[in-house]
């Protein structure tokens, strides 16, 4: 096998590989140097593919950093974004067990930072649900909801009754799209319910309790 060509990629400490005229990875310049991998060098395909699988780690860890740099997102996210950069679930692996060692893939900071980012203008089935769509275990979701205040819950879902109201002709009809709307909201039932009757409480002589 011989090296035909090597292209840095932008300014960054990583560079594309080309074997035989043939794209073969991304490979961190430290490798490069390491095992004198320049053009017109010629390697046999099993020493080759020793140096690869040693640099894909180090390349996988390198830009897993950069991702975490820009993106705030838990171990799945990090998973899915190697996955997508064509790295072998071995490597992803290995890199995911690295981060957490150095203590940059923390899901339990990221889910209660993510938690603590949307419970404002968010019920907690709904950002429960994004979180599980994050990969993040039962066991955080159940720790995080064990915070929850159910007093606050209810006061969020009033302003937005009251809001929503506001935008509607009071009617039996507009205090069910206002409970339907909550819920979408992610607020349970209940609490979409009392919402809902605080806002639109005996407007024109309406009873909602019997609702």
């Amino acid at each position: 096998m011989k090296v035909t060509n090597i292209k840095r990629i932008g300014t960054t400490n990583r560079f594309h590989v080309y074997m035989d005229e043939k794209w073969f990875g991304i490979f961190l310049d430290e490798c490069l140097v390491q095992n004198n991998i320049v053009t017109s060098a010629e390697f046999d395909e099993e020493t080759f593919a020793s140096i690869k699988a040693q640099n894909d780690e180090k390349v996988s860890f390198d830009m897993a950093i950069c991702y975490l740099e820009k993106y705030s997102v838990s171990s799945k996210g990090i998973k899915d974004y190697l996955k997508k950069k064509g790295f072998l679930q071995s490597v992803i692996e290995k890199t995911i067990s690295k981060l957490k060692e150095y203590g940059y893939a923390d899901d339990e900071i990221f889910a209660k930072n993510y938690f603590d980012s949307l419970k404002s203008s968010k019920g907690k089935r709904v950002i429960v649900s994004k979180l599980k769509a994050k990969g993040i275990s039962q066991e955080i979701i159940d720790e995080l909801l064990e915070t929850v205040d159910e007093d606050e819950e209810l006061e969020k879902a009033k302003v937005l009754a009251e809001k929503f109201a506001l935008k509607h002709e009071k009617s039996t009809k507009t205090f069910q799209k206002c409970i339907a709307h909550l819920i979408y909201k992610g607020y349970d039932y209940s609490v979409a319910q009392e919402a809902t009757k605080h806002a639109l409480k005996n407007y024109e002589g309406e009873n909602y309790d019997r609702l």
